[in-house]
């Protein structure tokens, strides 16, 4: 029984919903850092650089 029911599963579903995950979260993302201050990416990208620890989201 539990084996007929798995086999009558259809599991493309899954494949249409994980590429519509990535691409919200693509999305996200990328909208995330083209929203960044200029600032704000300059102390990001200075990070490995210092030895204290800054918070660059207070620009």
């Amino acid at each position: 029984m539990i084996r007929d029911l798995v086999c009558s599963i259809d599991y493309s579903i899954c494949a249409e919903m994980a590429l519509g995950l990535f691409v919200v979260a693509f999305a996200g993302i990328l909208f995330g850092s083209l929203r960044l201050s200029k600032g704000a990416a300059d102390k990001f990208a200075s990070i490995p650089l210092h030895d204290t620890v800054e918070d660059p989201r207070n620009v």
